[in-house]
């Protein structure tokens, strides 16, 4: 599977501008939305998912910026599939957009209170509008993983019989495994060869592992955000799922990967949704090493325990010193600040070391290692002077 994996184009459609924006008490400025754009175009994101223009007049405004940017990246704008909303894709100048049609039973049912026909029906009539205005598109599966297999084989045949650029099948609540999203991918496939992308969701934290398991069972794309961002536990993370193609399946989709850290920032700052140090790839804790056995390792050779280097997401190594840490770290950290200490110095002074991270229940500073460097030579001077004296009287 691998191989076949490698011989395939796969595709990544980056949603932070749109599906990040609807978490919960975000909001982009423009300004922020068209300097993301051009982050994402600038380190070679293909296509980007940059709004909803049937939201507002300042949302198309914002849209319509971001196409005369002319990003070297496919410009998209997301819409319900009711054929009147295809005007203010017309009105914006967008070329492509996605349509959304709610494929579940509980959503067709319940939520919208239509049938499967009005749905078809409709979704028909929106393909001609969309076919009118020569725009391309893709047909976004709500909920599809818990929609009626049959109801999405229609969907995709006529999406290929409409000349739509691929289906989104999405799993909105996040009720897929990765052997489940395989499975689904895989079965429809078998049965319709046509270009299939996933949007997966993290209520489970899979989101990433559906993604790679989509691309597995035979998926071409996937929807992704900046650090996951998007409503209830966010979606599959940019940087995850980059990484993950290039090292555990050998796909490197020529991303400048070494602006992710600056990228993740950027929007965290911008959706105040902080960065956690533990989050997966661009975390500051990624490259942090405390525990003896791991600094020793990464002082030997960084592939010991790092399956990349630091720089190739934008991060820095670091070696830091707590109740874990081990004398070679101890003898690294002041090799760095210019003082190479004995084997016997170097374990005394991780005794005081580990002494105060437990006291202050954290790691240490450089600068409080210096303290304790300071302290630890006047006391050794001390007990010179008192041994001195002693032989002396």
């Amino acid at each position: 599977m691998a191989a076949e994996i490698n011989q395939r184009k796969i595709n990544i459609i980056d949603s932070t501008l749109r599906s990040g924006e609807q978490t919960a008490g975000v909001v982009f400025s423009k300004n922020e939305k068209i300097r993301i754009a051009k982050m994402l175009d600038e380190i070679g994101i293909p296509e980007l998912e940059i709004g909803v223009p049937s939201i507002s007049s300042l949302e198309r405004e914002t849209i319509k910026e971001i196409l005369n940017l002319n990003l070297s990246s496919k410009i998209f704008g997301y819409l319900e599939a009711i054929p009147s909303n295809i005007s203010y894709a017309k009105e914006c100048g967008l070329k492509n957009i996605v349509i959304t049609v709610f494929t579940s039973e509980g959503h067709i049912r319940e939520k919208y209170k239509k049938s499967k026909n009005v749905l078809i029906s409709r979704l028909k009539e929106t393909i001609k509008e969309i076919k009118k205005n020569d725009i391309d598109f893709i047909i976004s599966a709500e909920d599809g993983t818990r929609a009626d297999l049959e109801l999405l084989l229609q969907i995709i045949n006529i999406a290929k019989s409409k000349g739509a650029l691929r289906v989104r099948i999405c799993d909105s609540v996040g009720a897929f495994d990765p052997f489940k999203t395989f499975l689904r991918i895989n079965t429809i496939l078998s049965s319709i060869d046509f270009p299939l992308e996933v949007h997966t969701k993290n209520s489970f934290g899979m989101a990433t592992a559906n993604g790679i398991a989509a691309i597995r069972g035979g998926a071409s794309s996937v929807m992704t955000s900046i650090n996951g961002l998007a409503e209830g536990t966010g979606n599959a993370a940019l940087e995850e799922i980059v990484m993950a193609l290039k090292y555990l399946e050998n796909i490197d989709l020529g991303i400048n990967t070494s602006r992710f850290r600056e990228i993740s920032e950027y929007v965290a700052k911008s959706s105040s949704r902080a960065i956690p140090v533990w989050k997966a790839i661009v975390g500051t804790n990624v490259f942090a090493h405390e525990s003896g056995i791991h600094a020793d390792g990464v002082l030997k050779n960084p592939r010991n325990y790092e399956v990349f280097e630091p720089a190739e997401v934008g991060l820095t190594r670091q070696l830091v010193v707590g109740k874990h840490s081990g004398s070679h770290t101890i003898l690294h950290k002041f090799r760095e600040f210019g003082i190479d200490l004995t084997d016997i110095e170097a374990n005394e002074i991780l005794a005081l070391t580990r002494a105060m991270s437990v006291d202050l229940k954290r790691t240490l500073f450089d600068k409080e290692l210096m303290y304790i460097y300071r302290d630890y030579r006047e006391s050794k001077k001390k007990q010179e002077i008192e041994e001195y004296s002693g032989n002396i009287d």
